[in-house]
């Protein structure tokens, strides 16, 4: 019987060929999937108060009483949500949003460590985020307790594993009435991994994009008010918590 030969060296360059095609590929689909800020959002970066700094973007206070670390929902620029950073920066809350390796939170969970760590002081810090920034937030909060002094969810809420229901620190949960993505049944599931003193509110005529700038989200429901006016509503909330536990 003849032998057949095989040759490795090609073999090898083949597989290293069809991984490299591979990741390109799935790099140009996650690309597709991206939503882009909106120019009004990404104007923001010019402004004095604003810096972009290696691995997040920060939005000072003038007259800070605390420090919020915003993780950004899933395939959704961090520039997007810099209109509701600007807001909550004007109440006194320096803001800091990280980059995230293809814009997902999930996959650097931990970027609140690296960003207190250079920035550690005195006053309270805050985390959450938008939808799977969100959830992504609360895996952090889960495993941390003495450098978080609140959190918050909008349009997201706990993952399976993060069981926060001993924490002492406020936690509020923001929803949007018009939001058809959230998952109703798994949000609902989700509140016994909530502290009995977490707060709920919902947004009238808001919807699941409207907590950021960048425009309308595939299977999102429609909102009846503009993203503006959702996000102050985000602020006025978050602000009457904040000065509740203050």
């Amino acid at each position: 019987m003849q032998k057949i030969k095989v040759n490795w060296k090609k073999m090898l360059i083949g597989v290293i060929v069809l991984f490299s095609l591979m990741t390109v590929g799935l790099y140009l689909l996650i690309q597709s999937r991206t939503y882009e800020a909106m120019d009004e959002a990404r104007a923001i970066l010019n402004e004095e108060q604003v810096s972009q700094e290696d691995g997040w973007i920060k939005i000072e206070a003038e007259d800070r009483i605390g420090t919020i670390v915003f993780y950004q929902g899933a395939f959704v620029e961090a520039e997007a949500y810099l209109p509701l950073a600007k807001k909550l920066s004007t109440e006194g809350f320096r803001v800091f949003i990280p980059y995230m390796p293809l814009n997902l939170a999930i996959l650097n969970s931990n970027a609140f460590e690296e960003i207190i760590e250079e920035y550690r002081s005195d006053e309270e810090w805050w985390i959450g985020g938008h939808s799977l920034g969100g959830a992504s937030a609360s895996i952090y909060a889960a495993s941390e307790e003495e450098t978080i002094d609140g959190l918050f969810f909008l349009a997201a809420y706990p993952s399976d594993s993060s069981d926060l229901s001993e924490k002492p620190y406020p936690i509020v949960s923001i929803t949007a009435a018009n939001d058809i993505i959230v998952n109703e049944e798994r949000f609902d599931e989700s509140k016994d991994n909530l502290p009995d003193h977490t707060v709920f509110y919902t947004i009238d005529g808001g919807n699941h994009a409207g907590f950021g700038n960048y425009g309308f989200q595939s299977g999102d429901g429609a909102a009846t008010i503009t993203q503006e006016d959702q996000q102050e509503q985000v602020v006025d909330i978050m602000m009457s918590v904040l000065l509740e536990n203050d």
